[in-house]
């Protein structure tokens, strides 16, 4: 059987690619053609490269093969090829990234708990120092947003490693600079959002789309003290989705995606698509020349989630339809 790739694996290319290969028939031979394939972008190769895989090692005894691929040699130099088990391009990791692009790089979490040899102090550290080299590319050296980006991503990477049961953190990112855009993403092929949240007996979650609701708001996997300090090096806030989701709602837009639902955000709309992928997929993107006023609504983004978070804490039990920001679009 031939599967034709989308001619974009941007955002709805990449979703419709997970759904496409749930619905797929069994067959003795699948053979993924790449010839329709134009555009690719860090979130679509995350995204579909976890979905290839997981579909290989669903349909071990099958035949599988690529063709028509060895002309994108950007996504190649990205990692792509080799993230999806074809021996072509450069592997994941391997191509070096600069302050305008971070290859597909898979960071294996055990790796990074016998780095840190069992102190939590050296395993914040290491969380840190992924989170910053995501929020260089992200903020473009602008310093006042590359902290705040650099301490809400670094919840995402430690909420993956404390909680999610991945194996692996995948993550890639891209600046454009022709269309003022900048785009990173993280992923993980872990329990999901519904899974992670529903521990939490104070929330009340029918579905992956609720979950994805609840997971943007601030200190919903946080317990104690409401108040944030974006310089405690310890304190697991439950603000990194709330943080990153609202910088790039008002300087960009954001995805998230877990289960059978993508959540969509941007300065005017939410919107909700349907998906097919078991973990985690988050894309963050920044409008560049809307950097300079995103510095100035830092600490309000801040006070808005302290106000939010306090709102939420006085419900017995929380549901999506109860999230006032939700409510405010």
């Amino acid at each position: 059987m031939k599967y034709s790739m989308p001619s974009s694996l941007d955002l709805l290319g990449s979703l419709d690619l997970t759904l496409e290969l749930e619905a797929l028939a069994n067959d003795s031979e699948y053979v993924f053609d790449h010839a329709r394939l134009s555009r690719v972008e860090p979130f679509g190769m995350l995204l579909a490269g976890a979905k290839i895989r997981d579909f290989v090692a669903s349909h071990e005894e099958a035949n599988h093969a690529d063709v028509n691929f060895r002309q994108h040699t950007y996504a190649g130099h990205m990692g792509f090829f080799q993230s999806i088990l074809q021996d072509f391009g450069k592997k994941p990791g391997e191509a070096s990234g600069s302050s305008r692009y971070i290859p597909i790089t898979e960071i294996l979490v055990e790796d990074m708990r016998k780095e840190a040899g069992g102190s939590s102090e050296l395993r914040i550290k290491n969380i840190e120092r992924e989170a910053y080299k995501l929020a260089v590319v992200l903020s473009q050296r602008n310093d006042d947003l590359c902290e705040y980006l650099t301490y809400s991503i670094r919840e995402l990477i430690r909420n993956i490693v404390e909680h999610s049961k991945a194996k692996s953190i995948w993550i890639a990112g891209q600046y454009w600079p022709t269309d003022n855009l900048v785009e990173i993403s993280i992923m993980d092929q872990g329990l999901g959002i519904q899974c992670t949240l529903s521990r939490n007996p104070k929330l009340k979650i029918n579905n992956d789309r609720d979950a994805l609701f609840l997971s943007i708001e601030p200190g919903i996997t946080r317990k104690g003290h409401l108040k944030i300090d974006p310089y405690d090096e310890w304190a697991n806030t439950g603000y990194g989705l709330y943080m990153t989701s609202s910088i790039c709602q008002r300087g960009g837009d954001f995805a998230i995606c877990s289960g059978d639902s993508c959540l969509y955000l941007n300065e005017n709309i939410n919107k909700m698509y349907s998906a097919a992928f078991s973990g985690t997929a988050i894309r963050m993107r920044i409008n560049t020349r809307r950097i300079s006023k995103l510095t100035q609504d830092l600490k309000m983004l801040l006070q808005e989630g302290e106000r939010l978070a306090r709102h939420n804490s006085k419900q017995a039990v929380l549901s999506a339809s109860k999230i006032s920001r939700i409510l405010a679009n």
